[in-house]
């Protein structure tokens, strides 16, 4: 028998969050989950961090889901915690308002692998329109102190080592491409391409529809997520996929069996024999979803006028300066 582990295992710490963006299925005015939001406790991140971390398997650890992970009180004991095990790629997205001079230090200081934030254009008016309770000013504030702090502890390596090539965090930012922003995705991306590591645009999708991609294969393939990605949620159980918002169907709850068990058990191998045999519609998570495209989706394209590069996935477009390389997945 075929032991499978994933390569991505999503972490959310809270569902709680301080924002009300416009696409979010858990605070956005459009949400629909019923689950309660929550901090994850002590007892079920230690567990979870323990047992992946032990997995002979270097993986990306996600230390976010559906809120704002700086909001849980022991976020960055969270954060200490997955950074002792070596063969974890740990980091979060953030919005970026709590993420003042003492979080950036501390990020750093931790060597934490990366970060990403999420900020939608350049003017702060649209950009209070699309994520409610937010100031664009301070979160650039933010970015911009990060970026320095990095900088200047990257000209700190001792004498006898070579410099880091990548000094971390690594920072990542993503616009999602709301009407409101729309026009601003060109500036968005000469405003940063040459400051952050990675900027990628999302397509906007209304909850609670799975369906954002533009570029969608008539041919349905197998969901690559069945096999690479896990959700635990902040309550503990373990989601099916990350359009799971609710968590309908769970597959089983940290610390009841080890998570190796549950991410090979019976109803997640049942879906991946049915996506392998061509049945996409016999579970109703799957039935109207294309984020199984995002990883068949890859075309590539340059702009020599504005110094960037693009790759074109089914659900966003990745930037990089053109002599940069683009993440292309196999």
């Amino acid at each position: 028998m075929t032991i499978y582990f994933p390569s991505q295992v999503v972490l959310e710490v809270t569902s709680r969050c301080n924002l009300e963006c416009k696409g979010c299925a858990v605070h956005g005015p459009d949400s629909f989950t019923t689950r309660k939001t929550s901090n994850m406790s002590e007892q079920d991140w230690k567990v979870a961090i323990k047992e992946i971390g032990s997995w002979d398997k270097e993986l990306n650890l996600t230390a976010h889901g559906g809120g704002e992970p700086l909001i849980h009180p022991k976020f960055r004991e969270i954060l200490q915690f997955a950074k002792t095990f070596p063969k974890l790629n740990t980091g979060f997205l953030t919005n970026g308002m709590l993420l003042n001079k003492e979080w950036s230090e501390f990020v750093v200081s931790i060597g934490l692998d990366w970060i990403g934030f999420s900020i939608d254009g350049v003017s702060p008016e649209t950009h209070r329109i699309v994520r409610k309770k937010s100031d664009l000013e301070v979160i650039e504030k933010h970015l911009l102190e990060l970026l320095l702090i990095r900088e200047r502890s990257s000209i700190k390596e001792p004498s006898n080592k070579e410099p880091s090539k990548s000094p971390k965090p690594l920072i990542t930012l993503n616009m999602v491409a709301y009407d409101e922003v729309y026009d601003q995705k060109e500036q968005f991306v000469q405003k940063w391409l040459n400051k952050v590591d990675n900027i990628t645009i999302s397509h906007y999708r209304n909850p609670p529809s799975s369906r954002r991609a533009l570029l969608v294969p008539q041919e349905r393939k197998p969901c690559f997520l069945l096999w690479s990605q896990m959700i635990i949620a902040s309550d503990g159980r373990v989601g099916l996929c990350c359009e799971d918002f609710n968590i309908d169907f769970p597959l089983g709850r940290v610390g009841e069996k080890p998570l190796i068990e549950i991410w090979n058990g019976s109803e997640i191998s049942k879906l991946r024999k049915l996506h392998e045999a061509g049945d996409f519609t016999s579970h109703p998570m799957c039935r109207d979803c294309d984020t199984w495209s995002d990883n068949i989706i890859q075309k590539t394209e340059e702009n020599k006028n504005l110094g960037f590069k693009m790759l074109h996935r089914a659900s966003q477009t990745e930037y990089k300066p053109l002599n940069e390389p683009l993440l292309i997945h196999n």
